[in-house]
């Protein structure tokens, strides 16, 4: 039997989430592919490196030494991929959630596609927690998120400074203690993992004990769509609106909600980072 890569990724992340599922969630594998490639690891190592009591996992002593080479075999094999790359005709991967990709990340990869123009480009959207977990992985490069908390610690964050939210409706004399008081009002957002969504949900809830009808939708796109046609209202950040709101097709309703959105821009520890990706970071500061 062979030690395989994967199952090194398997263990570190285990060791990070404490938690065979969550593990298996975020590699996208099954429960039994963890734990049979955890079976495979401690058997060609010949040591027990988790422990199962009271329906918690607990890392070893062997694992917990066995721990910092892996780390660092995971390290040096990200460089062995990438030690090829350079500047000119490196491979460039970003994940980032749909408003921050509009708004910010394309209009900056146009720019950095004039000044490098051999570099690949991977771009993904998914939500912020996804993106954060796609960096830990080392899929991507660099990450993008909404966040009003301080990413992963064992990520650099560059803090991209706060984005501005507004509660938009299609009505011209709507206010939000009507809002508030209409049992029929429908609250249409994107998915429940969004920040801004859960900043909102959670101070309706702390400041009026209100828990709206809620409509979720797969892009911003559509959640502009259907407000505009008086299907509800929606609480989005305002680059995303601002076009409808200067054209009137929707409308900005003041609120008491205090905001606390801030884009992040992550990347890996940067001992680890390439100079591509160092460019590509340096344009947004």
């Amino acid at each position: 039997m062979k030690m395989d890569i994967r199952e090194l990724r398997t263990f570190k992340t285990i060791s990070e989430t404490r938690n065979f599922s969550k593990a298996a969630e975020i590699l996208g594998y099954t429960q039994s592919t963890v734990s049979m490639q955890i079976k495979n690891l401690e058997t060609e190592l010949g040591t027990k490196l988790f422990e199962y009591k009271k329906r918690q996992v607990t890392i070893t002593d062997s694992g917990l030494n066995l721990l910092p080479l892996i780390e660092k075999t995971l390290d040096d094999f990200s460089k062995i991929k990438q030690w090829n790359q350079t500047e000119e005709t490196g491979i460039l991967k970003i994940a980032a959630p749909e408003s921050l990709t509009i708004t910010m990340v394309a209009p900056m990869l146009k720019v950095f596609k004039k000044q490098y123009p051999n570099v690949q480009i991977e771009l993904r959207n998914a939500t912020c927690l996804h993106n954060e977990e796609v960096l830990l992985r080392g899929e991507v490069d660099v990450a993008f998120m909404m966040w009003p908390s301080r990413p992963n610690k064992k990520l650099i964050d560059h803090d991209l400074g706060e984005q501005t939210m507004v509660l938009v409706t299609s009505e011209d004399k709507n206010n939000f203690v009507k809002i508030l008081n209409d049992d029929k009002s429908n609250f249409i957002i994107n998915e429940p993992e969004c920040s801004y969504r859960n900043q909102f949900e959670t101070a309706v809830w702390q400041q009026h004990q209100k828990k709206f009808r809620t409509t979720s939708l797969p892009s911003i796109a559509a959640i502009k769509t259907n407000v505009a046609n008086g299907l509800g209202f929606s609480y989005l950040p305002e680059n995303m609106v601002e076009k409808e709101i200067a054209e009137g097709t929707l409308k900005v309703v003041k609120t008491d909600i205090v905001n606390h959105i801030h884009a992040h821009l992550l990347t890996r520890n940067y001992k680890d980072k390439s100079e591509l990706i160092s460019k590509f970071v340096n344009m947004f500061k």
